[in-house]
């Protein structure tokens, strides 16, 4: 059994395959269809998760994380209680173990091995963040999977033969739009965008900053988060009911109290999609050019999914299919897409290593069909130019194909080198290298010294089916070489 886990922002989704190897979303202890993605820190040192850890916080939110995914490979500190700092790492830790402990129970076996979702437009950081998590708590993962290629097998448009579909993937803190096709039996991504910070979340400050523009000018004074803590978490939950009810109603009303002050008012929908037509705006323009990144017209599309929480509100359908000509699936649950697609996946990958995939009704044989992704961010080295200024040479182009191997040769900088000194980074080609995101470096040892400056260092760039990196660098002249892996550090065994 190969759960599939769909990280969100909001929710954790969890599904496992069924006694056949369908693919069935798991629900909690509670009968909730996900577990929330919020962490309590108790003062006795206890650790709440989920939704008993998002009612516990309405009391004291300074205690409690809610936003963690977009400061997934930064310094950021989401929570510090004495010495003790608390990352987005940390969070996604504690969340991965609670959802270890949900699989468990549940289902009555071990949970070793999974699929975890992460947004395509993930950088190599996030991702080694997202796999070192998972091995604190105590998880191999087989693959990690870009969210809307999972939404896609979730789809099920692996079943629809010769076609290609939009992939809308529009979730609680992050953004990913993928065109995808299915020619023969391959079904593989053919160009991929994303916006790192757009998602539900905004439209939710959207609605906030509306509630608080009404109380300020009924009350005479805005409550803030310093001063008023409990009624900004109230606020915080309250307009996220206000948001999904908006979803079945063209209004609903919210009722929310400060220092004995009180709002009562009805918003409706109208109101809501002028706050956030611009974020919206802003997704159909990248859906728009990674259709044009793919060489399609809206003519050639077949299938257009919208999945992720985000895009749940009446208006992301609205503009799509203006957008498209086309009329969104309905196919799978919005909010369900990516972790069932995660199942799928899982068996894929055990065919790929050639190992048997065990389930209560036997083994299952390999799928009849292959599964390809893309890289959605270019990968190269720090470089100088003819000014000496340091830029990036990309190795790996945006949509390149995963797995992948490139193969280029470099040059030395200096005169009789004996040393050199590899920078990987995230960024476009030929940008500055500290514009770049630095994603590791080695050094190229013991070389023997030349006056020329001869292209001898080659470096290799080793792309494995999670999209993750292992950068080989060998001096031709000397047969020396070094290598950096960037993670791998708790990929299952493949034997």
């Amino acid at each position: 059994m190969i759960p599939g886990i769909d990280a969100g922002n909001f929710r954790f989704k969890i599904a496992v395959p069924d006694g056949m190897g369908n693919p069935q979303i798991l629900t909690n202890r509670l009968g909730e269809p996900f577990i929330r993605s919020v962490v309590y820190f108790a003062e006795d040192g206890s650790i709440l998760v989920g939704t008993e850890a998002e009612n516990t916080a309405l009391a004291n939110p300074k205690r409690a994380v809610f936003d963690w995914k977009r400061f997934m490979g930064t310094d950021a500190v989401l929570y510090q209680d004495g010495k003790d700092k608390v990352k987005a790492k940390d969070i996604l830790t504690i969340l991965l173990k609670k959802v270890k402990e949900t699989i468990e129970a549940k289902t009555g076996e071990v949970c070793e091995e999974v699929v975890i979702t992460d947004p395509a437009n993930y950088n190599d950081l996030q991702k080694k963040e997202t796999l070192e998590a998972a091995s604190d708590a105590g998880l191999k993962v087989l693959l990690l999977l870009h969210e809307p290629t999972a939404a896609a097998l979730g789809n099920e448009f692996h079943k629809k033969k010769n076609s290609k579909a939009i992939v809308f993937d529009l979730g609680g803190g992050t953004f990913d739009v993928s065109m995808v096709q299915n020619k023969g039996n391959l079904c593989e991504v053919i160009a991929t965008n994303g916006e790192p910070k757009l998602g539900g979340r905004d439209f939710n400050d959207c609605l906030s900053e509306f509630v608080l523009e009404q109380f300020e000018a009924e009350h005479g004074y805005r409550p803030n988060p310093e001063d008023h803590p409990v009624f900004c978490q109230d606020m915080a939950q309250r307009v996220e009911q206000l948001k999904l009810s908006l979803t079945a109603n063209t209004q609903s009303q919210i009722v929310l109290s400060c220092d004995g002050d009180l709002l009562k008012t009805t918003i409706t929908r109208k109101q809501f999609n002028n706050r956030v037509r611009l974020l919206v705006q802003k997704a159909m323009e990248r859906t728009a050019k990674t259709a044009k990144d793919a060489n399609l017209a809206w003519s050639d599309i077949d299938e257009v999914y919208a999945v992720g929480g985000g895009s749940m509100p009446p208006i992301i359908t609205e503009e799509l299919e203006k957008l498209t000509g086309k009329k969104v699936s309905c196919r799978c649950e919005a909010h369900a897409a990516a972790a069932m697609g995660a199942v799928i996946a899982g068996r894929l990958e055990y065919a790929r290593l050639g190992r048997e995939y065990k389930i209560q009704a036997g083994t299952l044989p390999p799928p009849d069909f292959y599964l390809r992704d893309i890289l959605s961010r270019p990968i190269g080295v720090a470089v100088l130019d003819d000014d000496q200024k340091e830029k990036c040479s990309v190795l790996l182009r945006k949509d390149t194909p995963i797995p992948s191997i490139q193969t280029r040769l470099f040059k030395m900088t200096e005169p009789n080198q004996t040393e050199v000194l590899i920078r990987i980074l995230d960024g476009e080609d030929g940008a500055n290298a500290s514009g770049c995101v630095e994603l590791g470096r080695f050094v190229l040892k013991g070389l023997p010294p030349r006056p020329d400056l001869i292209g001898r260092i080659e470096i290799t760039f080793n792309l494995d089916a999670s999209g993750m990196l292992t950068a080989t660098a060998r001096d031709i002249v000397s047969g020396k070489t070094a290598e950096l892996q960037i993670t791998y550090m708790n990929k299952a065994d493949p034997t």
